[in-house]
């Protein structure tokens, strides 16, 4: 093996430091003395060739800089886009939200004032119409205005009728057999024969009263006024038990004389029947005339001619032994 050998006029020294210079290979890069200072630490002994090498670090860590941002950025964006579209009216009734923020549904009547979306006083939540409204009839309440106020309500715990009204499905009314008075308060009706005001509810419907002429009466074409049941009921058919003639139906009459009776059946007196020269008509619910001498008559039922008649094969005639005498209207013992 060949030594280099190293003259005298090859050795410098510098600072106590020994410095060999050493000729570089030719697929070797040149290196500058800025390099050799500014960069790297020197190896006396020259046994690591990679001491010069210089490694960069500064672009991986911009990289890496870089991307966190991006992340950050992205994270950003989609938090941006989440708080829209919960402040777009998208949160019902007792969810979560952001005090004073407009993130509760405000078409509900919803706002948030505690961390929860709630209704406004006085109005509630209605879980059927999921809005906030006013109560309704026995819902509970603490105070009258939490009530609706289009119906005459008060708060006694929970909502119920005012001024002695009554719930009627939808509303508050005068309880049956009153009316309500220009002081907005339940009157009692007014009964029969007493005055009343045209077109008003004065009088007792419970009692089928209302304001005719400006008294308070039946409808006496179909009803009359029974004393017994203070009360209009429908006027009474033949052999209904009767106190008068408006007792009972048109063509009807109420005998009250005893010992009278204008029937073939003999009803008794106060009882609907029909005048002495008419008899009653199933068919048509009415008195019709009875047939004089001569006339057209119900076979068998002599109660279709006038008394003393009687039906023969369905001619009005007289009985045996007796004779029609037209001043009379009756058929009288012959000679």
């Amino acid at each position: 093996m060949k030594k280099a050998r190293v003259t005298q006029k090859n050795i410098q020294f510098h600072d106590n430091i020994q410095i060999r210079e050493i000729p570089r290979k030719e697929s070797e890069p040149e290196i500058l003395a800025n390099d050799i200072d500014g960069q790297s630490s020197w190896d006396p002994n020259l046994i690591n060739t990679d001491t010069f090498n210089t490694q960069s670090t500064q672009p991986k860590c911009i990289i890496i800089v870089m991307v966190v941002v991006g992340i950050i950025l992205i994270a950003a964006i989609i938090g941006t886009i989440v708080g829209v579209t919960v402040a777009d009216n998208s949160l019902t009734f007792n969810e979560a939200c952001t005090v004073d923020s407009n993130q509760c549904i405000s078409s509900q009547g919803l706002s948030c004032s505690n961390g929860f979306c709630s209704c406004s006083s006085p109005y509630s939540w209605n879980t059927a119409t999921t809005s906030c409204t006013y109560l309704s009839y026995n819902q509970s309440c603490t105070a009258s205005n939490q009530c609706d106020p289009s119906v005459d309500f008060t708060c006694t715990g929970t909502c119920t009728c005012s001024n002695s009204k009554v719930w009627n499905i939808s509303t508050c009314v005068c309880p049956a057999g009153t009316f309500l008075n220009s002081s907005n308060l339940c009157q009692t009706a007014y009964t029969v024969n007493q005055s009343c005001t045209m077109g008003s509810n004065q009088c007792d419907s419970t009692k089928n009263l209302y304001c005719n002429n400006s008294r308070c009466q039946c409808d006496y074409t179909t009803k009359y006024w029974n004393i017994n049941f203070q009360a209009c009921k429908s006027r009474l058919n033949y052999t209904e038990m009767c106190v008068s003639d408006s007792d009972c139906l048109p063509t009807l009459i109420c005998p009250t004389v005893p010992g009278v009776c204008n029937c073939s059946q003999f009803l008794p007196d106060l009882v609907c029947n029909c005048d002495n020269t008419k008899y009653y008509d199933s068919t048509t619910s009415q008195c019709v005339n009875r047939a004089s001498y001569g006339g057209s008559c119900s076979v068998s039922a002599n109660y279709t001619c006038l008394l003393t008649l009687y039906c023969n094969t369905g001619t009005c005639a007289c009985p045996t032994s007796t004779t029609w005498v037209v001043a009379n209207t009756a058929c009288v013992a012959s000679g």
